[in-house]
Formats: structure tokens, sequence, C-alpha cells
């Protein structure tokens, strides 16, 4: 945050790094918000998703009748950001036959439209953010050497979630009042054990699967399970045979004191399986596979919980 902070003040391209999920746009933002350029326009660019054959297009813009339906002289995404700071993002996806274009952009900042003689300025600030290790696509010659450079004036690593284990709480305390919010319920109160938890929790996802797990206690109205269980089951469940929602079965829940009403770890087990199940259809291997356990896995678990009887 602080080198950060820095280089807001100036307009030098930064390059930010990192695992996917970890908040590398909101730290491109921040620079953003923090420079001479705030009040100017920021244009996240995907460029992953830019058709290679329409990359100088919506990059630099073209002139009317540049080619078959250019009816209208369009802009770009650069000259879009005239005044502000253009974000490249997943910088590394641009295929490397095109990298040279986006090399002539930062070095010279104009841009020539297709179809056009003269070059223009552009005055904009870049921001390149990727997850993947620019040195080593460098090294495997996927990625220019010079573009390499020209990208890595200051470079920001953000750090995975599971390498900064203070930030869960706060993170999970914020969005525990975000979604509150969004979906007009009562702050959803989680438990100590539950807590400890989703701080040991490795979060493959980072940030982005810190929140959806949040979000999915009040989309889904789930009881708060371990994230290990409920990470994955809504992207799970498209695959199954939908079934209509029934009511949770009820568990054995402790209040003492007017304290927030909290599950043990094995009543956490016994409403997931529970709950899958009910989304199954009572289909005990497709509720193995949303639960990600095997089946025999599965089986032994309902009998330890008692819930043959049900089924």
């Amino acid at each position: 945050m602080a080198i950060a902070d820095a280089v807001a003040t100036n307009d030098c391209v930064v390059l930010i790094e990192g695992e996917s999920g970890t908040g590398k746009e909101l730290l491109a933002r921040h620079v953003h918000v923090k420079s001479r350029r705030r009040d100017g326009p920021f244009i996240p660019v995907n460029c992953a998703g830019i058709s290679e054959s329409l990359f100088e297009s919506q990059f630099f813009g073209h002139v009317r009748g540049a080619f078959t339906g250019a009816v209208s002289e369009t802009l770009g995404v650069v000259r879009a950001a005239e005044g502000g700071t253009l974000l490249l993002d997943e910088v590394s996806e641009i295929p490397l036959h095109l990298q040279a274009k986006l090399l002539r952009l930062l070095q010279e900042r104009e841009v020539i439209p297709v179809g056009g003689t003269r070059p223009v300025p552009a005055d904009v600030r870049f921001i390149a953010t990727t997850n993947t290790n620019l040195k080593q696509a460098v090294k495997s010659r996927q990625f220019r050497l010079d573009l390499y450079h020209r990208l890595n004036i200051v470079r920001i690593e953000v750090p995975p979630l599971r390498c900064r284990t203070d930030d869960i709480a706060l993170i999970l305390d914020h969005y525990l009042k975000f979604y509150a919010e969004e979906y007009s319920m009562p702050i959803r109160v989680l438990g100590e054990g539950i807590r400890q938890q989703i701080r040991d929790y490795c979060w493959p996802g980072n940030i982005r699967e810190l929140c959806n797990y949040v979000e999915r206690l009040y989309a889904a109205d789930l009881p708060p399970l371990p994230p290990t269980l409920v990470t994955t089951w809504l992207d799970d469940a498209r695959h199954v045979q939908d079934q209509p929602p029934m009511e949770p079965q009820p568990s054995r829940i402790t209040e003492i004191h007017d304290e927030p009403l909290t599950y043990t770890l094995a009543e956490a087990e016994r409403s997931a399986i529970l709950i899958a199940l009910k989304r199954t259809g009572w289909n005990r291997s497709a509720a193995a596979r949303l639960l990600e356990v095997h089946r025999s896995t599965l089986l032994r678990k309902i009998r330890n919980h008692r819930l043959n009887d049900l089924i």
C-alpha cells in the first residue's frame, strides 16, 4: 500500500502481479483515485477477451470507412481513457505477435487509428495486472522481454489471502455487513468455531472466494458451514437435477444469556449433509459430489449422524 500511494502521485506505468481474486483491480483503482487523474475515467480492459482481428480497432480506434462496417469513427479504449487511467487487465494474455503494438503505445504515448494517417497523442496513465509471473513468461518465450521491461517500472505483488491471514477477519466482517444490506437481512453472526475454520482455510480463490462464501450464506440462507463444504455447492449443483426448495431439518442450537446462536462442528456437518441430500433428491452419489467427498465417506457419515431413517 505504501508503494501504491507513492506511485499514485506520478504517471509511471505500474505492474500489479498476484493470484486470481487477490484484489489487483481494486488496488489499481486505489492508485487512480489517489492520483491527479482521479477526476478522469478509469477504464479496465480485459486483454484476454479482445479479438485478435479487432485488437487495433478496439485499442486505437478507427476512422469512418476504414473497413467494411466502419460507418462512423470510433475512439478506442486508449483515447476513451484520455486524462484518466487505462487498466490492462491480464496483460499476459495478449498474443505475442500483438505485443509489439502495445510496446509502441507505451513508448510513444500516441495511437494511429485504423485507417488514419496521423498519430494522436494519448494522455493516459497505464496500469497492467496479471495473475502469471511475467518473468517466467519471458523465459518461456510467451512474453516479449522489451515489453516486460517497459511494464516493469514499478512492480507491486499482491500476496494471496493465505499469506495475510490477519486480513481475513476484517474482510469477513466487511462482507457480512455488505451482503446483509444487499439482501435486506440481519447480519449473520458466526460462532468462533466457524470463524477459526475460516481463518485456517487456505482460500485458493482468495478474496473473491471469501466474498462468494459470505454471499452464499445470505443468498441460499445456509447455516454457517465450514468453507470447505459450502464454497463450491452452487457451481456443482448446475450438473444435478434441480429439486424444489425444502425447509432445513431442525438441529440442536444453543443460546446462553442472549449470546449469538452457534453450531457445533458435528451439527454443521449434519446440516451440510442434509442440505446436499435434499438438493439432489436424496441421491447419495450426487450428494457426495456436491460435498466433494467419496461416496463411501458420505455413507459412513450418514450412519454416524443416524440419517438413514430420513432417506
